[in-house]
């Protein structure tokens, strides 16, 4: 859109226009009249970008923030033939005008051989009228009666029955100043673009967003951020953080001024991790960026991560149907089992080779609340001591000789959620029988190799077909170990101590394997 402030520059804007075949929306109107026409066309939302001259263009600069106003330069041409048309008249003119109208032309009085009196109108003056009144009146007084300058300078001028010579912008200026308003119109096309594609990544982020800037005022706070704290944004943008949010201690975090990564928060019952990013400038902090979630949100998503990377093969095949028997004792076995079930206690399952003791323990899982979970499986007596304890626990990379490069998560971690059956475990060595009891005091296991900790929860199931008790009273097994896991117990008995059910399992294999 190109708003001149006298008609001729208008005809002549479009006759460019119309050289060049470009569509370009013009209006005549100076100063308020510019200001009103272009006010009007930014609330169709019709305009990108404004081309306009001298005060007009100041006016309208100071009245639209949100679209960027070009200014058509005033060229040396146009100025020299203003006063080539003046010097015709006299040898004494003062040329008026806002900057940078009247920038750098002292230089021309010599070239010019012209007595110049040059006035360089204040922005504000546009609405003010008279300040230029009195201004002019003083340079007549000086005896300069010719006016070189703008449209309210000459305007003005003529009022007060100066002589006066309109600077009009030719072609060359015009066609500039297309030129420079295609070229910004780009350039804000790219930042509305960037500027959206940032929003929409705030806005759709799956973490809350709060931006402060260097007074601790908050700008941004998104809709997850809403979510989390369940306090509406407007209530919240334009505060200062230390009085909404006093839990993050923002003044500190200014003080340190660098990132922080995983901070953990309590904001009233609230719990969040949080990552601080300051945004710096000339290594100034112009911003802090603080992204979050809610802690439970990330246990909810490592959970999620567990099953989708281990739960495959970690899955109990097996429930309470699948356990054949009429018998009174695997009845009352099998309801006792039930009952264990909802509970979180240990339990140690005991019973002769071949019983079925990873099938009640893969029934027991299947019938808790962990049955969505992982159920793993291991049998103690399958590895050495060496390895088993890095199948147990995992460990990170460089452990040992022969670890992968990757290092590897232990059936604990497999588990967490879950429920981990470890068989045989009365084969066990004494040193593993420690790491056990603190992962089960704890509910936490440290990978071998590591110097941190990670907090599982899983439901352990245990089984044997020794006798714990006399290896605890032989020092072979640990009694506070024994203890721990034989919080709740399973004797199953073999066949030959329930031979009713026999019948029943031969049934039950002949048509499992198809014999006739």
């Amino acid at each position: 859109m190109f708003i001149a402030p006298y008609k001729k520059m208008g005809e002549l804007f479009s006759e460019i226009c119309q050289e060049i075949n470009k569509k370009i929306i013009i209006k005549i109107g100076d100063l308020e009249e510019g200001v009103r026409q272009a006010v009007e066309l930014e609330k169709q939302g019709v305009i990108d970008v404004i081309i306009s001259r001298g005060g007009t263009a100041i006016a309208i600069k100071k009245e639209i923030l949100d679209i960027p106003v070009v200014e058509v330069q005033v060229s040396a041409f146009d100025l020299i033939r203003a006063l080539h048309q003046a010097r015709k008249e006299t040898n004494k003119v003062a040329i008026v005008g806002f900057y940078p109208f009247t920038y750098g032309i002292k230089g021309l009085e010599e070239i010019m051989n012209l007595n110049i009196k040059i006035l360089t109108l204040k922005e504000n003056w546009y609405i003010r009228p008279f300040y230029i009144k009195e201004k002019l009146k003083e340079i007549e007084k000086q005896g300069y009666n010719w006016v070189v300058g703008d449209n309210i300078s000459v305007e003005t001028a003529e009022s007060l029955g100066m002589n006066t010579v309109l600077v009009e912008s030719g072609k060359e200026a015009l066609m500039q100043s297309i030129l420079e308003a295609e070229r910004v119109a780009e350039v804000r096309k790219r930042e509305l673009e960037k500027t959206k594609r940032i929003k929409s990544i705030i806005d759709f982020a799956y973490e809350g967003i709060i931006t402060v800037d260097p007074k601790g005022v908050i700008d941004t706070f998104n809709p997850r951020a809403v979510k989390i704290f369940e306090r509406e944004a407007y209530r919240i943008v334009g505060k200062n953080i230390n009085e909404i949010f006093p839990e993050f201690s923002f003044p500190k975090i200014i003080k340190i001024g660098r990132k922080i990564e995983g901070k953990i928060w309590t904001v009233g019952d609230i719990k969040i991790v949080a990552n601080i990013i300051p945004i710096k400038i000339n290594n100034e902090i112009v911003r802090t960026v603080i992204t979050f979630q809610k802690v439970s949100q990330v246990q909810k998503i490592e959970q999620k991560i567990r099953e989708k990377l281990y739960l495959r093969g970690n899955i109990a095949e097996n429930t309470f149907n699948d356990i054949v028997g009429q018998s009174n004792i695997i009845r009352k076995l099998k309801k006792e089992a039930k009952n264990y079930a909802q509970v979180d206690s240990p339990i140690l399952i005991y019973g002769e080779t071949g019983t079925g003791k990873e099938l009640f323990a893969q029934a027991i899982h299947n019938y808790s609340p962990r049955k969505n979970k992982p159920f793993v499986a291991f049998n103690c007596a399958a590895l050495p001591e060496t390895l088993l304890e890095s199948e147990l626990f995992g460990y990170v990379r460089g452990a040992f000789t022969g670890a992968k490069k990757e290092g590897k998560v232990g059936l604990f971690e497999q588990a967490h959620e879950g429920t981990i059956f470890l068989d045989e475990i009365g084969e066990i060595s004494k040193n593993i029988q420690a790491r056990l009891l603190r992962v089960l005091q704890e509910h936490k296991v440290r990978r071998l190799g590591d110097d941190r900790v990670i907090p599982v929860n899983v439901r352990v199931i245990t089984s044997t077909n020794k006798k714990l008790i006399k290896l605890v009273k032989e020092k072979k097994f640990r009694d506070d170990l024994y203890y721990r896991i034989n919080v709740l117990n399973l004797i199953i008995p073999p066949l030959r101590e329930r031979k009713e059910d026999t019948s029943l399992l031969v049934n039950f294999f002949i048509k499992k394997y198809g014999y006739k």
